[in-house]
């Protein structure tokens, strides 16, 4: 109360006097006044009624300009009061009185900057709007830009002994009060974006880094020099982060490496002190990223752009920092893998923030008092920690805001080779030898940053087999730092023992790891980091013990399992399952003997991203082992065990909600691998069962992600085995039928959220066809009326996941003749895809392309052992048909997503149509709306995306598959002419080598000569011309494909020459003529590489060529140089 009295009585006084007009007449009592006011302490309390000092501070504005003195006082008044006091000052003030400062500065600037500029640090935090200021601060030639470039630029008249006694502060000084208050207005205005300074950020970037470079430590006092380089960094991180265009800081990276790199590691005993230098980019050439298959598996990652502001969420110190993902998942989270790049969340930690622009702040040392010898030493550690932590977060934003391939070319000045020393300045050194727990945690997210999304540069990395004498490869240089690295960071593993800086090292590691090609390095890598890593899953702090599950977790789910991981997991022995189409057309060939389309269809989600190469992409499990290994019976593995005795099976489950949902996370990354599991299904089974009993909403979300994941592994494993061991499928039947009750409980449970019901539901899908039918028939019958009441549900993402399941189970025996619930099914999925909602109708598009697919089989599964002949056999009904059909035009104008979907199910409707439908005139004018609507999505370019194009592709060659649409009176001829020229245009020219395959094999799906007509030629020339060109890359990523187009444009040459006569014989000549080589040297390569069972294809085509030409007709005018340029180009080299 004795402050707050004092200063009302003084500021009284104040105001009395200062009212007058002339205040010359009192000057000697105002500046009494100032002194009295600034002599009371500020520290000692607070002042409760804040309108006084508003007042007070209000009058400041009437103090005449040149009045320096006063001005002074006056500046340093308003600091203590609204720098200790906190006093708020309201906008309209705020502006008065930097208006009025600004007076003063262009008055009398040598006596009032220092003061002038730290009380407007202080000031623009106040402001809402400061733009109309900024011309005079920091344009071209704006005060705070000039004084950074000479101090002197002011003065009229040459510096003097007797004009330095008159200044307030000196050049150290006024550099540095410039750069706190370009720091406050930088700060002060980076919320609302860089719209504003667009203009003056390479302004003020230029002349902060100008000065950063001119300026040398003995021109300044040691604070002095602390001081402007901690600022300078400071400024320079907010420009970059504001740059959003990133010219200027693509210009000048070199210069901000350098600038950074100089004082990442100042200041600590035994290393040099460096000068700001730039950094030149690697003389080696950078590499182009190369395409790293994504495992899908029917639902993709989401990409997370890295966030630089941490943002509030429960249980903070579980996501703070690097590597953490959010606790409260979404649905896009739920089908999210549980550990890829997508699921990393990039984030500074709260210790690295610094402190707001503006506010005094009492000393927070990172050294306990043992650390420093005296109090000025641990105030001289604690500056020099600041810098450094300014410079790492530089490099941090930086490697935030710089794209991948450009920053790549500086990690040689930031990441250490074998050679390095402790000496050697660098990010990891910085690790291991910053005495600051903060700028240890702020080296290592910086190197996480520069880590995130590395892998196509990295996948390059290899260690060298042999000694290298005169020249080390890029590869072999880039392993090599990989190696040193990681044995930094496991050096740092060993050696950090505050639990904040070893939860952020366990959390950078994960980046690394998903980054790292550990099949392409010398082993021991892996072994070195888990014997560290493998105590620490057990550790008594449950952030460390989740950091430590996450990067087992990372490092279980590497695309490229090696022998060493596999051992140190627990995985006893790997084998590769089949991908892409083998995989898809495998279940059903095995469950209903039936010959399958070999093309594929895959569901996508609401958070597909690009479209994947569905040919190289490994399967959701990239590795399956054996369902059971006979030889590891009874083993289990050691992280399996402690992920299941978090979940409490076998004791009580832990009771941090993190460590359970990680152990969860964990087990989805161990249903890839399935041989971890196939022996302790049982167990993982209560697992579950415990973890949907959870209260905790977000652990029954992951629960059921698991069931998902594992039921898919379970059906896998099964499918693969080419005869099916009753004993392991009694493993999979107590499985489910343990889960089941809980299942159903959680779906039924209208209560719980929609996204655990759909998800459960999803799950239920991949109970799989062997697992369904031994289940008893009226479990069966109760599983069906679960999902068949979900149809009907109140929330889009149950009821179109309800749908998905049930059109799943379409394919299954016990089903698929069953008329009522094949219809009842179509019904349901033809009312959801009108949900507004996107994903519903991504999911039932897929679901009603699946039940079209369903069709398909059973009617070939029909004629093959009925003979009920084609017009008359349907299996359901014409007007529910014509509605299907209606409904895919109508979703053909969707979404992507929804679209690529729609012109599969066009396809599959086309293909089921008899004759009898083609000649009625309401399917007349329906099916010819359908072609054009699939030759649209085929043949426009811009506004088409690629998945569209290729199902649309497969969708006309599932039309051609029919006919139906070849007979007189049904159709033929109408459509030809559109269809034959789409393809083949389609074929030559697409951009997308995925497209040209499914182009190609559309053109190569008609079985009769006679069904080409007119356009066999047309076809056969396509087919040449795409074969000649398909060397011609114009971008880079289809290169991956070009051997799978190649193969496939021969085996549709092979085809059009196995169905050729006589009469086509000269003018196919005439068309290879001028394309022989490129036809014949691409034929020869493809047959020398094609798999044996593809292979007789192409050998019979020549065969037929040599029967066709003996089969001679007298008075043909074939010429002995055609047939010989068809038999030379298409003759294997080893056939006689």
């Amino acid at each position: 109360m004795e402050l707050e009295q004092a200063f009302l009585q003084l500021s009284t006084k104040f105001l009395f006097l200062h009212g007058g007009s002339q205040i010359a007449d009192y000057r000697n009592e105002i500046n009494t006044l100032l002194n009295e006011l600034n002599g009371l302490n500020y520290r000692a309390a607070r002042i409760s009624d804040v309108r006084s000092p508003v007042r007070l501070m209000e009058s400041f504005v009437n103090i005449p300009p040149h009045e320096d003195t006063l001005v002074v006082k006056a500046c340093f008044l308003i600091k203590s009061l609204v720098g200790r006091q906190k006093i708020v000052l309201p906008e309209p003030t705020a502006h008065s009185l930097i208006v009025w400062l600004r007076k003063c500065l262009e008055r009398r600037f040598y006596q009032v900057a220092c003061e002038a500029l730290g009380t407007m640090q202080l000031l623009f935090c106040r402001c809402n709007d400061i733009s109309q200021l900024l011309e005079f601060f920091i344009s071209n030639n704006g005060i705070l830009v000039n004084v950074l470039a000479d101090p002197d630029y002011r003065r009229v008249e040459p510096k003097t002994i007797t004009s330095t006694l008159v200044d307030q502060c000196s050049s150290s000084e006024l550099y540095l009060a410039v750069l706190l208050c370009l720091e406050s207005i930088l700060m002060c205005s980076e919320p609302f974006g860089a719209e504003v300074f667009e203009t003056y950020l390479p302004v003020v970037g230029n002349a902060v880094l100008d000065l950063i470079f001119k300026a040398r430590s003995e021109s300044f006092t040691e604070f002095a020099y602390y001081s402007l380089a901690t600022a300078s960094v400071n400024c320079l991180r907010i420009v970059v982060s504001l740059d959003e265009s990133g010219e200027w800081t693509n210009s000048q990276l070199g210069r901000l490496i350098g600038a950074s790199k100089a004082f990442i590691m100042y200041g600590i005993p035994d290393v040099a002190k460096l000068l700001p230098q730039r950094v030149p980019v690697s003389q080696q050439g950078i590499p182009e990223p190369q395409h790293i298959p994504i495992s899908k598996g029917g639902k993709t990652a989401k990409t997370r752009k890295t966030r630089t502001h941490p943002k509030n969420r429960r249980g903070g110190s579980r996501n703070s920092g690097t590597g953490g993902r959010e606790k409260q998942p979404t649905d896009g989270e739920i089908n999210r893998q549980p550990y890829s790049e997508a699921s990393i969340v990039l984030e500074w930690s709260s210790k690295c923030h610094p402190p707001l622009a503006g506010c005094y702040h009492t000393s927070d040392s990172d050294f306990s008092e043992t650390e420093a010898t005296s109090p000025r030493a641990q105030v001289e550690r604690h500056r020099s920690a600041k810098l450094r932590q300014g410079a790492l977060m530089l490099i941090g934003t930086l490697a935030q805001h710089v794209e991948k391939r450009i920053m790549f070319g500086y990690w040689h000045a930031l990441f250490p080779d074998e050679t390095r020393t402790a000496a050697t300045v660098s990010l990891l050194n910085c690790v291991l030898r910053d005495p600051s727990p903060k700028c240890r945690i702020a080296a290592i997210q910086a190197t996480s940053f520069l880590l995130y999304k590395s892998k196509p540069f990295l996948i390059q990395a290899e260690s060298s087999k042999k000694p290298l004498v005169s020249f080390t490869p890029f590869s072999v240089t880039l392993g090599n730092m990989v190696i040193e690295m990681y044995a930094m960071l496991t050096q740092a593993l060993t050696l950090e023992s505050d639990l904040t800086v070893l939860t952020q090292l366990l959390k950078g590691l994960t980046v690394f790891i998903q980054a790292t090609p550990f099949h392409r390095l010398r082993t021991g890598i892996a072994s070195r980091f888990v014997k560290i890593v493998r105590p620490l899953v057990r550790h008594r702090d449950p952030t460390i013990k989740v950091a430590a599950l996450m990067v087992m977790g990372f490092l279980i789910s590497v695309a490229d399992m090696t022998e060493e991981i596999a051992g140190l997991v627990g995985i006893k022995k790997l084998s590769l399952v089949p991908t892409g189409n083998v995989a898809r057309s495998k279940p059903v060939a095995k469950a209903f003997d039936l010959e399958v389309s070999q093309e594929e269809h895959e569901e996508e989600e609401a958070l597909d991203s690009e479209p994947e190469d569905d040919l190289l992409r490994p399967s959701r499990a990239t590795q399956v082992d054996n369902f059971n290994d006979k030889s590891n019976e009874g083993e289990s593995s050691w992280l399996l065990h402690v992920a299941l005795e978090n979940l409490g099976v076998n004791g009580v489950a832990c009771s941090v909600m993190p460590v359970r949902m990680e152990c969860l996370q964990v087990l989805c990354a161990m249903a890839s691998h399935f041989s971890l599991l196939a022996d302790h299904l049982p167990m993982v089974a209560q697992a579950l069962v415990n973890a949907f009993g959870d209260p905790l909403s977000e652990i029954k979300l992951y629960a059921g992600r698991l069931l998902d994941l594992l039921g898919h592994a379970i059906h896998t494993a099964l499918l693969l085995q080419d005869k099916i061991d009753q004993e392991q499928l009694n493993v999979a039947l107590e499985f489910w039928t343990t889960i089941m009750p809980t299942v159903t409980e959680q779906i039924q449970d209208v209560y719980l959220i929609a996204t655990l019901r759909s998800v459960c539901c999803d799950a239920l899908g991949n109970i799989g066809v062997h697992v369904y039918e031994k289940f008893p028939r009226d479990r069966q019958l109760a599983l069906i009326s679960l999902l068949t009441g979900c149809t009907f549900d109140d929330d889009s993402a149950v009821s179109s996941a309800a749908a998905r399941t049930l059109s799943v189970y379409i394919l299954f025996p016990s089903l698929r003749d069953d008329v009522c619930y094949v219809e009842n099914t179509i019904e349901s999925i033809l009312r959801i895809m009108r949900d507004p909602n996107l994903t519903a109708r991504i999911k039932t598009s897929w679901s009603l392309g699946n039940a079209t697919d369903a069709l398909i089989l059973n009617q070939q599964h029909h004629f093959q052992h009925e003979s009920t002949p084609l017009e008359e056999y349907s299996m359901i009904s014409d007007e529910l048909m014509r509605r299907i059909l209606e409904l895919a035009l109508e979703s053909a104008s969707d979404n992507d997503k929804v679209r690529s979907n729609a012109v599969r199910t066009i396809g599959n409707v086309l293909h089921l149509l008899r004759p009898t439908q083609l000649q009625h005139p309401n399917w007349a004018a329906l099916y010819r709306d359908a072609i054009d609507r699939l030759i649209q999505n085929v043949t426009v370019s811009s506004t088409v995306n690629v998945k569209v194009k290729w199902n649309a592709c497969y969708a006309l060659g599932n039309i051609m598959k029919n006919e139906t649409f070849f007979l007189s009176g049904a159709g033929s001829g109408s459509w030809e002419g559109r269809v034959f020229p789409a393809l083949c245009e389609t074929v030559v020219r697409s951009p997308n080598f995925k497209v040209r395959i499914n182009a190609a094999q559309a053109l190569s799906i008609i079985g009769k000569r006679a069904h080409y007509g007119a356009f066999y030629q047309q076809t056969w020339i396509a087919l040449l011309q795409a074969l000649e060109q398909s060397d011609n890359l114009v971008d880079y990523n289809e290169y991956k494909r070009r051997d799978s187009l190649q193969e496939q444009l021969c085996l549709s040459l092979a085809h059009l020459l196995r169905l050729s006569t006589r009469e086509d014989v000269v003018s196919m000549a005439t068309v290879l003529l001028p394309l022989y080589d490129a036809v014949r040297a691409n034929w020869v390569r493809v047959i020398s590489r094609i798999l044996p069972e593809k292979s007789a294809v192409l050998l019979e085509s020549y065969r037929v060529l040599m029967e066709l030409r003996k089969g001679k007709v007298e008075g043909e005018s074939i010429s002995a140089s055609s047939w010989d340029l068809l038999l030379k180009c298409f003759k294997d080299a080893d056939v006689c």
